[in-house]
Formats: C-alpha cells, sequence, structure tokens
C-alpha cells in the first residue's frame, strides 16, 4: 500500500539538499542524480524559463506491513516500484529520487522539475490534479506488483499534516482547529442559509472566508494564518458548504408551502373574530335576510291587501272630516284677529296672503283641503273686513 502527495516548489536546489542528507538510495530519471541540481538548473537556463515554480516535491509511502525499512531488499524493491511510478506519471520530466528508511516506513522523496523536455513548457493546472494524477498510477503500479493498493477512508472529513499530527498528538490545539471548529459551530445554526450569513457568522468567532476560484479561503482574524478548505477536509471545502446551504434554502421553501395553502383556504369570516358568521341560524342572521331578501311570506300579504282597502278607505274619510272641522274655527279666529289690525300693517299682511292657508295646511299634512284659486292683487282699502281671500 503506497500513498502520495505532491506540492509547488520555487526551489529545485532546496528540495535536493533536504532530500539528498538521508537518502540511503536515490536514482534519477532524465538526469544524473550525482549532479541534479547542476542539471535542473541547466534545462531552466536552456529553455528560457525562469519563473518562480522552478520544481515539485512529491512524496511516496509505503507500508510498514509490506516492507521493512531496514532491509536492503526491500529498500530496493521499493526505489524500483517507485522510479516505475514517476515514470509512467512524468515521462518527459526530470526527476530525482531519494530514499529514507528514518521512519516506520519506507518513503521516497521525488524532485521533479518544472520543464517539459520536449516542449519546453512548464507544468501547468492545479497540483490537485496532479496529485490525483499520480495516485491513479501508483495504484496501477501497485497492482502490478502484487501490492496492496490504498483505500480512502470514507469516514475521514479532516485533513492533517505531519505538524498538526504531532502537535495533536501532544494535546496541543493548532490554528487549523480553531478554524474547523467554527465551522461546525455555524454550520451547527440551522438559520445558516446563504453564504453572507456563513461569513457574518465566522467573523463573530473571529475567522474571515472568501471565495478564491473552486475553492474556499479562511484565515484567522489578526493573522497570517489561512488555509484552504480542500487542506482542512472534506466538510469544509466549497462544494460541501454550498450543497449544504442549497439542500437548507430548499427545505425551507418547502417548510413555508404548507402554511401558505392553510392561509388560502381558510374562511377569512373566521379568521376576523369580532365578525360575526352570517348563518341562517344566527340570529343576526336572520335580521339581515329579513331585511335584504323577500321572504316567502310576501305572496300571503299581497293576498291580504284588497281586504284592508276598505277600512283603509273609510279611515281617511274620518280623518279629512276631522280637519275640515279643526280648520273652521282656525279661519275664524284668524279673521278676528286681522280685522283688529291696522290698517298701515295691511300691506305687509296683504303680501303674504297664503301665511293663513300655509298654517292650516300643516295641520292637514296627508289630504289638504281644496281651496279656492286665488290672484295677487292689490289690497282693497275701501273695505274693512280684512284682506281678500
Amino acid at each position: 500500500m503506497a500513498t502520495t502527495h505532491i506540492k509547488r516548489s520555487t526551489s529545485a536546489s532546496r528540495l535536493v539538499n533536504y532530500a539528498e542528507k538521508r537518502a540511503v538510495k536515490k536514482d534519477g530519471l532524465n538526469l544524473d542524480i550525482q549532479y541534479a541540481k547542476s542539471e535542473f538548473k541547466q534545462v531552466r537556463a536552456v529553455y528560457g524559463n525562469s519563473g518562480k515554480t522552478q520544481a515539485y516535491a512529491s512524496r511516496i509511502a509505503f507500508s510498514p506491513l509490506e516492507f521493512n525499512p531496514q532491509d536492503p531488499h526491500d529498500q530496493t524493491t521499493v526505489l524500483a516500484v517507485a522510479k516505475e511510478v514517476y515514470a509512467k506519471a512524468y515521462p518527459n520530466q526530470q526527476v530525482a529520487l531519494y530514499e529514507h528508511a528514518d521512519t516506520d516506513s519506507l518513503h521516497v522523496h521525488a524532485v521533479i522539475g518544472a520543464i517539459n523536455l520536449e516542449t519546453g513548457q512548464k507544468m501547468h493546472g492545479n497540483w490537485h490534479q496532479y496529485r490525483d494524477h499520480l495516485v491513479h498510477i501508483t495504484d496501477q503500479v501497485c497492482q502490478e506488483h502484487g501490492l496492496m493498493v490504498t483505500q480512502p477512508d470514507p469516514n475521514r472529513h479532516e485533513k492533517r499534516s505531519m505538524a498538526e499530527i504531532k502537535l495533536r498528538a501532544k494535546q496541543q490545539p493548532t490554528w487549523k482547529d480553531q478554524i474547523r471548529q467554527a465551522v461546525d459551530h455555524t454550520m451547527q445554526n440551522p438559520l445558516i442559509r446563504d453564504f453572507q450569513a456563513f461569513q457574518d457568522d465566522l467573523k463573530q468567532q473571529a475567522v474571515k472566508v472568501w471565495e478564491r476560484g473552486k475553492n474556499l479561503t479562511y484565515q484567522l482574524l489578526g493573522t497570517n494564518y489561512k488555509s484552504r478548505g480542500t487542506k482542512l477536509g472534506i466538510d469544509y471545502e466549497k462544494e460541501t458548504i454550498f450543497n449544504e446551504l442549497a439542500s437548507r434554502q430548499t427545505q425551507s421553501r418547502i417548510n413555508q408551502q404548507p402554511k401558505r395553502a392553510i392561509n388560502a383556504t381558510t374562511d377569512p369570516t373566521q379568521s376576523d373574530p369580532d365578525r360575526t358568521p352570517e348563518l341562517p341560524g344566527h340570529s343576526d342572521s336572520t335580521t339581515i335576510n329579513s331585511q335584504n331578501v323577500p321572504r316567502s311570506t310576501a305572496s300571503s300579504d299581497r293576498t291580504d291587501r284588497p281586504t284592508s282597502q276598505p277600512r283603509v278607505s273609510d279611515d281617511l274619510k274620518q280623518l279629512r272630516q276631522q280637519q275640515r272641522q279643526l280648520a273652521g274655527p282656525i279661519k275664524t279666529d284668524l279673521t278676528k284677529r286681522l280685522r283688529s289690525v291696522p290698517k298701515a300693517d295691511q300691506p305687509d299682511q296683504s303680501a303674504k296672503p297664503d301665511r293663513p292657508q300655509t298654517d292650516s295646511n300643516r295641520a292637514r299634512p296627508k289630504q289638504p283641503a281644496p281651496q279656492p284659486t286665488q290672484r295677487p292683487s292689490e289690497p282693497d282699502h275701501s273695505r274693512d273686513d280684512g284682506p281678500s281671500r
């Protein structure tokens, strides 16, 4: 079983110096291993490619259950397997191989030149792509040699460097653990449903997060400690976080739909407690219906009208007789009073000849007695019996 690792470096010579010191065996591809540093430099000068990235550092480790680090035969076998892996993965690159036996497992450090010897171009792409490519080739070669293939742990949601593992063994927290704990605490809140809320909540815990391409980058506020989600673990990667937030938004919309449906089907009269439902059995409803809707008893009332008409006409006749009887004394009294008024006041009284008649009409609101037609005329001072009628 072999595990692999690869990362970018700005100094090929520094990588060679580190790996060469503790090497028990060494070998090379497309270069003389004894002059690895100078040959890396010559290739960069020939192709005129003097960018920041000079090489890639890689490592393949083999299980102690299969190879003994102190056995020379196992050391030779491991170096041969590693050389085959890199020959298939990077056939046109310079590769310096250095085998170490200073841990519980045999492992080979590889320094891969960044320049392709055929094209003169540098390796372009993401180091994750290089790692996936190297892992795939390593598994193939291990199967061909009858070695166990590394199976990823499905329950492993965090990625830890060797330094973190050593600090954790000493029960010392790391800054990456602080970031992980902050993210875990934030995602436990079901109200966090979008990336803005995710950022705001983490900021309250002294962690800043932002998008950077296909990844998320986390940083402890007030420090230069920052890490991408891919280095923290699967649970902290952009895809995992965004999928969880999208799922929460969808679930929130689903939970709101039944409430809207219930509100739409609810009777609006029952939503207002002060409103009396207009039901047929309610007393108020009976009153309203009797005022607005014709009742079926109207037909019976219509049939009774002919029998009650003679009685109504008799009452009207009696009322008219009483009005005439009352009008007689009133006229007589008015006449006597008008005769006693001085003649100087008579023009004013003649200007309003209809006032007595109007007063008599007020006493008879329904059916006034017939009065003779009067013409306006000048007052006749030759007569002293009052105004003319």
